[in-house]
């Protein structure tokens, strides 16, 4: 069995559910176990060589968008160090003026742009 492991859970996920598509004709199924996805060869009738399992997750990778500074090898273990996920983005609140739906971010420009209707 090939192992993959990798730095961020959220990473772990998207790639196991692109792994699992990829791989569902060979019938090797991907486990997630924390940070790391064991590729199951029990039920394939071929097992799946390091170069091969590697071609795959450079491909899954590369589908997903998924960021990461480098893989290398040792064993039979594939080694990702990923990059943060990039989907959980902060979003910044907003303020809207009451008479004219004017919006922005910044505090200070909001009340100088409430001034200007003579409201205060």
């Amino acid at each position: 069995m090939i192992k993959i492991k990798m730095n961020f859970q959220a990473n772990v996920e998207k790639l196991a559910v692109k792994l699992a598509e990829e791989l569902a004709p060979t019938s090797i199924i991907p486990l997630i176990r924390v940070c790391e996805i064991v590729l199951d060869d029990t039920s394939s009738e071929t097992s799946l060589s390091i170069e091969e399992a590697l071609g795959y997750v450079r491909k899954s990778l590369e589908s997903i968008g998924l960021r990461y500074r480098r893989i290398y090898v040792k064993n039979d273990c594939i080694f990702i160090n990923d990059c943060e996920s990039g989907d959980e983005r902060v979003e910044i609140p907003l303020l809207f003026c009451p008479f004219c739906g004017f919006s922005t971010p910044y505090e200070e420009v909001y009340w100088i742009h409430v001034k200007s209707h003579g409201a205060l």
